[in-house]
């Protein structure tokens, strides 16, 4: 158990907390930024309006319109374990705890404290863009509008409960980007350089939204390129610009894009262990 403790402590520094700080006040500006260029900061439409709060937290997950979350987020996910347990390997400084546990555990568990890591804080910050939209911007009602038949309702996404569809996609996003920082864990045999790892979070979430849609017209199935969008696992049915492939509900959409990625995570890790204990 003091083992198990004492792995987590090179990764509870003063420099995590600044860093995580200054996302929480990146997101932020960025909310700013959407409500006042947004049709939600019209007074008059709040009036019309009672889900507005509503409307504008799921408008800020919408990637194709305002990238800014999604940026800020993949920026922070290789910063929060993976850098530092990159940064340990290069300094040679993880030797003194591989000789105190095997490598493949101690590979495992930063593997495992990663995900838990990320789910963890990606889950208190949208926890406190809800809780910031309604102090600050405009109150969140839940079922506070009858909408037209047929309507596309992202409010009621994921359940016709607006407070259970909001709780299921705070859960599911903060999953979503926990399974995504696994991947990018994982791809520590590609990039070896800790300075391009840092920032390499950006550039590889922007390649997950557009390589589907650029690989598209090679496959024999040309909606199968969607379920390995980025977009099902951290703004689940925001968009809806297009019908799901398949007729696949927001849920499948959801598990299958998840276990695809899992998969993909998981089998990179096994190549990264086999890659450091042949030649570390």
């Amino acid at each position: 158990m003091k083992k198990h403790k004492e792995l987590w402590k090179p990764f509870l520094s003063k420099e995590k907390f600044l860093i995580i700080l200054i996302v929480f006040i990146l997101i932020n500006i960025s909310l700013y930024i959407v409500y006042k260029d947004s049709i939600y900061s019209n007074p008059g439409y709040q009036q019309q309006y009672p889900n507005t709060g509503l409307s504008l937290y799921y408008y800020f997950h919408n990637i194709g319109a305002n990238p800014f979350l999604m940026i800020i987020m993949m920026l922070l996910l290789p910063n929060l374990i993976s850098y530092d347990f990159l940064n340990l390997q290069l300094s040679h400084a993880s030797y003194l705890i591989e000789t105190r546990i095997p490598k493949k555990t101690y590979y495992t568990q930063m593997f495992i404290k990663n995900i838990i890591m990320s789910a963890g804080l990606v889950f208190l910050l949208e926890c406190c863009t809800i809780l910031i939209i309604h102090c600050f911007y405009v109150p969140i009602q839940f079922n506070a509008t009858t909408y037209m038949e047929n309507y596309y309702i992202v409010a009621q996404l994921l359940s016709s409960n607006e407070i259970m569809s909001m709780i299921l996609f705070v859960l599911m996003t903060s999953i979503g980007y926990s399974i995504v920082s696994s991947l990018l864990f994982s791809l520590q045999f590609v990039i070896t350089n800790k300075y391009i790892y840092r920032c390499f979070g950006v550039i590889f979430g922007i390649l997950l939204v557009v390589i589907p849609a650029l690989i598209q017209g090679y496959l024999p199935f040309p909606d199968a390129a969607f379920l390995l969008q980025i977009n099902n696992l951290i703004a689940l049915g925001i968009e809806n610009v297009r019908v799901n492939p398949f007729g696949l509900s927001h849920y499948m959409m959801y598990f299958i894009t998840l276990i695809i990625y899992f998969s993909i995570s998981t089998s990179c890790f096994k190549v990264l262990l086999k890659w450091r204990q042949a030649y570390d």
